[in-house]
């Protein structure tokens, strides 16, 4: 079994139990899957040694039963499996849910900065997640600087502003959200640039000067993940933007 099939099963049997040992997830799985064999236990052991990894788990039971194979959800891994944000720890399934959300529209660009930013941030390296989910972004505000370019829909003082303010800097992101607000738009739509758009540009500032040099911050656990629970929803906004933004172009 692969281990995306296998987490899915993996958190629930964590969520019912959240004091237990390797053993009694392995028997909980056997008993919840059918196709599961006995050389699938390597598959397990792996997801089980990346919850250690990730901070979901933690070695020991009780003040008796202290070290591996016993362990327990951590604080931060009851929150996550509490209110969904252990999809992040799914790579497979967040990738999945990403795909859907966009409606398959991402670019194999985007795809693969989110699949290095998964990666490494389920290794422990906030750091490196971050910037390769900002890499993501700022890909998505160059494409909407070309469109924006190609439209015909904004002055041309906005856009040579936009030719001039180099990619992956904060003077380009805020040309991209000036010249946006220019258009002339659908409400719905209107409504939705300031909380999708800053919500890119947020992760963006967290690792890029105003100049476009690299900025190496530190951000929290929960702040990497609240950016990854968000990307879906900003990139699938981000392609909507662009087809209405084409379709306000001058003929």
């Amino acid at each position: 079994m692969d281990k995306a099939t296998l987490r899915p099963h993996v958190f629930e049997i964590l969520r019912k139990t959240p004091q237990t040992h390797f053993h009694a997830i392995e028997n909980d799985i056997r008993r919840r899957v059918e196709e599961y064999e006995r050389h699938d236990v390597l598959v397990l052991q792996e997801i089980l040694w990346e919850l250690l990894i990730q901070g979901v788990l933690a070695p020991g039971k009780n003040s008796l039963n202290l070290n591996l194979p016993f362990v327990h959800v951590t604080e931060y891994g009851a929150s996550c499996l509490d209110d969904g944000r252990i999809l992040v720890h799914d790579p497979d399934g967040y990738i999945t849910r990403f795909l859907a959300t966009t409606s398959g529209r991402a670019d194999g660009s985007v795809v693969q900065f989110v699949r290095e930013a998964l990666a490494g941030f389920l290794s422990g390296n906030r750091t490196s997640s971050i910037v390769m989910l900002s890499a993501a972004a700022e890909w998505l505000f160059d494409r909407l600087a070309q469109v924006l370019i190609e439209s015909g829909s904004i002055g041309s003082p906005t856009v040579q502003e936009l030719k001039a303010s180099p990619s992956a800097s904060g003077r380009r992101v805020q040309a991209v959200l000036g010249a946006v607000q220019e258009c002339s738009l659908a409400p719905e739509i209107q409504a939705l640039i300031e909380p999708q758009l800053n919500g890119l540009a947020t992760v963006i500032q967290r690792t890029r000067s105003k100049e476009g040099l690299p900025r190496w911050t530190q951000p929290s656990q929960d702040q990497v993940l609240g950016y990854f629970l968000l990307f879906p929803e900003q990139c699938a906004f981000v392609y909507h933007l662009e087809e209405a933004l084409k379709k306000t172009a001058a003929p």
